[in-house]
């Protein structure tokens, strides 16, 4: 999956890397679609039992959370990972992850939204769009570089600065989005 997609995925492929028959793969998981969706829990598993800080200091959260994030994407179930949240206009890839990704996206939306509850952030800020800017951010980086601390933390100052100005609410981001 982290070479070759949903898309590009062969049962062929897993058979000869296994040095098996095609049979043999075919008997445990009866299509890609199957295969695929086991490979997924698999990849689930690590993050369920790690979930996301919870300090209750927003700011260390989340560069607690995207450090962690930004270490998986670099490794072989992180780029996996990418590949099939890139080919999600795919039904077939959309119905293998769909869940794990609104499931993921759930708990880190609730990491903003407890702040929020705290008054950390003020009323109506958009959680979403603080997640989505923070992670617009980490993500321009390089992911062949190392992820320096000290930069992630002004970057998360930076868009938690915006929220606290009130530039991040709910109302601002749907004004924006119909522009």
């Amino acid at each position: 999956l982290a070479r070759s997609g949903y898309a590009g995925f062969r049962m062929e492929a897993v058979a000869s890397r296994a040095g098996v028959n095609k049979t043999t793969i075919y008997r445990r998981w009866p299509s890609r679609a199957a295969l695929v969706a086991a490979l997924v829990n698999r990849m689930r598993t690590p993050l369920r039992e790690s979930p996301l800080p919870d300090s209750g200091q927003l700011e260390s959260d989340l560069v607690a959370a995207f450090t962690r994030r930004f270490a998986f994407a670099r490794n072989r179930e992180g780029r996996a990972w990418r590949r099939l949240r890139e080919e999600r206009h795919n039904p077939e890839g959309e119905a293998t992850i769909g869940e794990a990704v609104k499931e993921r996206r759930d708990e880190w939306r609730l990491m903003v939204t407890r702040a929020i509850d705290r008054g950390d952030l003020p009323p109506g800020t958009d959680a979403q769009l603080v997640l989505d800017l923070v992670r617009a951010i980490v993500d321009s980086r390089d992911s062949s570089r190392r992820l320096d601390a000290a930069w992630l933390r002004i970057a998360v100052r930076t868009v938690l600065a915006g929220a606290r100005a009130g530039t991040l609410s709910s109302r601002v981001a749907k004004r924006a989005r119909r522009a």
